[in-house]
This record gives structure tokens, sequence and C-alpha cells, in this order.
């Protein structure tokens, strides 16, 4: 009784406020009639017909009353099985439409026609008693504001914010244009739904809790907030939104209104722009160039996934293409690789970003663009870095498995990151370089000093063992016996040989040090080379009574440098040579070594029975100090020898070891490349 009570004194309210309705009901017309279907004419009509139409009830009969109908709209048959006095079925219809009509006069009007239709009992139509209504004025009204809502739709649809009216249960009931494009739906397919079923998930919450406190205070004003929605397509949208409460008289609300402006592209860019410049002050503090790019990847996962991310970085001189910073879920790791036809020399070439699906990738491999390398992925996004218009290096993202986690749009912001990075990286490359060169340095001058200090020490002894014998050869010739200046050119031959070997070193790691020792791989018969340099030292061995054997098979063949390996085994043989007392033996031994991973090198070694190294001893040999002292014979040595067998191993792709123990014996191993067809 209450709500009754209440919708009456609304209605009342409704009519006291709009004089055109109290108008329009007190001057409907109300005309009844029957029309035979027999005779196809009106029986009866009220005489304010011709009021209505301005004809009258002959007039109609004679042209018909469908002659001056316009259109007809929303008719409605409901057919009902009626039992008569006789207990014989017959049948009623209730028949209602509304028409549009011309009156006599040429003025148009709205009828209403609700009538009652009786059949006999063959089913044939009898007669109908109906009820005419003029029901213009309420049309016109109704019409005026359908058409003024249609106006305010209109201009909605052309506004370029967001239009959204629900319910205060947040069922949606109006959503414009804009608001469709936003989320990519028809309105029809919003219309009805829960709001909440398009807010991101991580939000709903936050955003309810607000929503319900301006539905259920009526002295709440406009509020402005900012929450993501999802489109159709499943991306996030952050919408900053305006919302205001519709109120009855009563106070109560009745629906939420809300405008809204898309920010996402704002709060991108604003995100693009912190990272830049967290990038540019990177660059300018940390100082380890490692921690530099760590630092860019964490960055850029902040703007779009990146799990798979590397810097690639080109040096054309050398034709090589390098990978700094490499992080990948499939892929553990990216070797330095030969410039070849992979997707990053495909942007190192064009100099352009790419955006390379798995339909691309297959037709530039089609077409011979590219080659395929590594692990395919669903989506590859690749962005040129450039240093003074010279492209030295990609940046690249990559997904093996979600195909839309990049688009045009992830393509703009790596190009915007791109062009500080590239300077960035310009700039820690020659920070890098310069502390290279200055450690570099500082080693070559540490190494000059070692090496003046060694000249000055250990290659003034044969001087002056030359120059003693020398003078007693010319000061007292006369008073010396034969034997004794044999003994004296003896000892002076000696020297000068040990002067010699010593001194050829000395040239040999200058070279080396000034990189002007030449590097020429040949297939060397390794048989032919150990006999043949331990021929060139056998007549020391014989002065100290040294067995030197050799096991080496006639077809070891290698791939290395003739004039490198010569000076190895040399130098090998001569040191175990030195430091082997009279009686002792030196064993050569080549052979095939059997490891999985070693296959393709054979190991030389150079075994002695002299008097050993402590371990500090082979740890000074190991970090590269040059050290020397006399051998059992009081042998003279630089400590260059062993250091440059060191370098030539290394320079033929070979690997060097050291076994000893002191009284006992040394071990020289190292290995060299088989050489294959």
């Amino acid at each position: 009784m209450k709500n009754q009570k209440r919708i009456s004194n609304s209605i009342e309210v409704f009519l006291t406020k709009n004089e055109n309705i109290n108008l329009l009901l007190g001057n409907t017309l109300t005309i009844i009639y029957k029309y035979n279907f027999s005779s196809q004419s009106y029986e009866y009509f009220s005489p304010s017909i011709k009021t209505l139409t301005g004809y009258t009830i002959d007039d109609i009969n004679k042209i018909g009353f469908n002659s001056f109908v316009q259109r007809m709209i929303e008719v409605k048959k409901e057919l009902h099985k009626v039992k008569t006095s006789n207990a014989v079925n017959a049948y009623a219809e209730n028949f209602s439409a509304k028409y549009e009509i011309i009156t006599k006069a040429g003025e148009l009007k709205w009828v209403e026609d609700n009538a009652f239709i009786k059949f006999d009992e063959k089913g044939i139509k009898q007669h109908s008693i109906g009820i005419l209504k003029d029901v213009t004025p309420i049309y016109t009204f109704f019409n005026s504001c359908d058409e003024e809502r249609k106006r305010l739709e209109k201009m909605l649809n052309l506004s370029s914010e967001i239009f959204l009216a629900f319910s205060n249960n947040f069922e949606v009931k109006f959503i414009n244009k804009k608001g469709c494009e936003i989320f990519g739906y028809e309105s029809n397919q919003m219309i009805g739904r829960n709001w909440f079923n398009f807010v991101s998930p991580n939000y709903k919450e936050a955003a309810e809790k607000i929503l319900l406190k301006i539905s259920g205070n009526p002295a709440e004003k406009q509020e402005v907030i900012e929450y993501p929605v999802i489109n159709s397509e499943g991306d996030q949208k952050i919408i900053q939104w305006r919302v205001s409460n519709l109120f009855d008289e009563d106070g109560k609300s009745i629906m939420i209104i809300n405008s809204g402006s898309d920010i996402t592209k704002k709060i991108k860019e604003q995100k693009v722009q912190e990272v830049i410049a967290s990038i540019l002050q990177a660059a300018n503090t940390l100082q380890n160039i490692d921690e530099f790019f760590s630092f860019v990847h964490s960055s850029i996962k902040l703007l779009m996934p990146a799990e798979n991310f590397y810097i690639a970085l080109y040096d054309k001189e050398s034709g090589c293409i390098t990978f700094p910073y490499f992080v990948d879920v499939v892929d553990k790791e990216a070797p330095p690789k030969r410039f070849g036809k992979g997707l990053t020399e495909y942007v190192l070439t064009t100099g352009k970003s790419a955006l390379i699906t798995r339909e691309k990738d297959h037709e530039l491999v089609m077409s011979g663009e590219v080659e395929l390398m590594g692990t395919p992925s669903a989506i590859w996004l690749g962005v040129p870095l450039k240093i003074r218009d010279n492209t030295v290096g990609v940046l690249v993202v990559q997904d093996y498995e979600t195909s839309v986690n990049y688009g045009e749009r992830e393509k703009e912001i790596l190009e915007t990151i791109s062009h500080p990075l590239s300077s960035a990286i310009e700039r820690k490359i020659e920070e890098y370089k310069r502390v290279m060169l200055i450690e570099e340095l500082k080693e070559l001058n540490l190494s000059k000093d070692r090496l003046f200090s060694l000249i000055s020490h250990d290659l003034r002894s044969p001087f002056n063992s030359l120059l003693g014998f020398a003078e007693i050869l010319s000061s007292e010739h006369d008073t010396l016996t034969s034997e004794e200046v044999k003994e004296y050119l003896n000892m002076i031959y000696e020297s000068s040989k040990n002067l010699y070997s010593m001194t050829n070193n000395l040239l040999q790691f200058s070279r080396f040090q000034m990189g002007k020792l030449e590097y020429h791989p040949e297939k060397l018969n390794l048989s032919t080379i150990v006999h043949n340099n331990v021929k060139m030292v056998q007549g020391n061995a014989v002065k100290k009574q040294l067995a030197i054997s050799m096991e080496v098979e006639p077809d070891f063949d290698v791939l290395a440098d003739e004039d490198m390996v010569n000076s190895i085994i040399q130098n090998l043989v001569s040191n175990s040579i030195k430091f082997t007392p009279k009686g002792g033996k030196i064993k050569v031994i080549a052979k095939k070594l059997k490891k999985p991973d070693e296959t393709n090198f054979i190991e030389i070694c150079v075994e002695d029975t002299g008097i050993g190294m402590t371990s500090m001893e082979m740890d000074k040999i190991i970090q590269d100090h040059l050290t020397s002292k006399p051998g059992t014979e009081k042998e003279y040595g630089t400590g260059l020898g062993l250091l440059l067998v060191k370098e030539f191993v290394n320079k033929n792709g070979g690997k060097i070891f050291i076994q000893s123990t002191p009284k006992k014996g040394t071990k020289f191993s190292f290995t060299l490349p088989i050489f294959s067809e």
C-alpha cells in the first residue's frame, strides 16, 4: 500500500508539473464503433468520429477506413476459444493497433484501436466492437522526448570522452560510441551486464568501494578516480573517471553517471620518460658495463615482457658479433659468432627495426634473406643501436610462446630507448676500453721493468764470462798451455751459445709483445718436428750424459705455426737438460687424447728426472712471473723461455700443464689441435 501510495503521489506530482499531459488527457477523443465483416461496413460510430477524422460514418463506409490510414504500427492479436450457450466451440480475438491517419482537412493524427472480434462456429469473422482513441497529443509528447533522447545520444556519441551510466546494482544502462571503441564491444554487448565484468581484476575491490560510497551518499560530490578496465582483446586500459550520482526527489540514488578519458598512452609515456631518465642517470653513475646492461634490462621489464632479452654488438673490422648481455629462458648462452644471416644480422644490415612473427620469419627464410638459427620465436622484436648513423648493435626482446606481447607500440618504446642507450653504450665502451688500455699499459710497463731487470742481471753473467775468458786468452796467451787454451775456448763457446739462446728468446718475446710475430698455422708432422728440435740441443745433453728418448707416432699431424712449435719444443727440452743432473733421463712422448671434449687434440709431454720445482715456483710460472735460476751446471737463463712456451701454446689453440716434485723431476704437457682435411 505504501508503494502504491508513493506511485500515486509521483503520478500526481508528474501531472501537476506537466500541464501538456493534463491537457492531452482531458482532450482525448474516445470513439466506439461496430464493424460487420459480412457487409464489410461499419454499423455504428460514435458521433465524435467526425471530430476526429472529418468524415461521417457514411463517408467512411463509402471510401473505406483504410483509405485515410497512412501507416499502422504495433499490431497485436490474441485468439481465444469461447464456449457458447449450446456448448459449441467458437472463437474470439483481441485486436489492438495504432494508426497514423490523415483527416479530411489534411491533418495527421495518431489513433489507438482496441477491438474485440467475434467468430462463428465455422471460424468466420462476424463482427468487431472496438474503441478508437485520439492519442495524437501523447504521441507528439513522447516523440518529442524520444527525439530529445536521440539528439542527446548523438551528442554523446560525438564526444571524445567515454560516457557511461549504470544502476545502483552496477548494471550497465548506457555507453556511448567512444566507450564502445575503447572496450571493443557493441553497446548491446555491454548494456545489461555487470560493470565489474569490465574492470581489471586487481582493481575491482578498490573501485567498488569508491562507487558504493558515491551511490550511498546524496551529498557526495563528483569524484575523480583512476582505475584500469579490460577490453575485448584482454588489453588493459587506464581510464580517468569523473563519477557523479543521479538522485530522485526522495534523495534515493537512481543511476551513477560516469565520464572518462583514456589516459593509458599518457601513463605509458610518463613511464617511458621515467625509464629513459633512469637509464641516462645509470649511464652516468654505473661504472661497470655489465651492471649497466643489467639495469637497462630491468628497466625495460617495467614497460613490457622481457624475460628473453639480449644486446648484440657488431665489430665491422673483425666481422664478429658479440653478446655482452644475454638472458634467455631457452638458450642459456650466446658465444661470439661471425656475421651470418640471422635476424640480428637482418637488423644490422637494414638498419631498421623489425617486428618478426613466425609467418614473417618463414617468409624471410623462404626468400633467402635470413637463415634458421637458434630456437624459433612466436614474436621477435629487434631495434638497431646506432652511433653517428652507423648501426653498431641490436637491442632484442623475444617471446617463444605468445605472439601478442609485442607490437608497434613496444617497437616505438624500444626505438625511443635505443637512442640514449646507444650513446650510453658508446660512452661505456669507450670508458671500458680506456680502463683496459690503462691496465694493459700498466702490465706492459711492469713486464718491461721485469724484462730490463732480467736483461741487466741474467745477461750480464754470460757476458762477464765471455769477457773474462777472452781477456785471459788475450793477455796471457803466451803463458797458457794448449789444454788451458782449449778449455777457455770451450767456456767461451758455451757462454756464447747460452747467450744466443737467451737473446733469441728475448727477441721473440719482444716481437710477440709488440704484435709483430705473425701466426701462420699449417699441417706439421709432429714426429719430424720433435726429432729435428731434439737433435739441435742433443749436444748439451751428451755433455751432461743425459739420455733422451722419443715416443711419437709417425702419422701424428697437427695444425700449428712451425716457428712457434719449434720454440716450444726447444725451450722445454733445453729446460729439462738445464735442470737435470748428469746421468738423468728425458722423455718426449706424444699421444692422442680420448676424452669426449679433447678428441681433436694431441698431447705432447716433456718429462725429466731433474731437480723439480716447489709449488711456489710452479705458481710463479702459471702467473707469468719472469723468474730464472742457474741450472745443475751453472747454466744461465732469463725465464723468458717458459713464458714464450705458454704464449705460443695458447696462440695455437692448446693448453699447458705442469707437474713437478722436488728432487724427482718435472713434467711439462701441452696440447695441439690435430690437422683435419
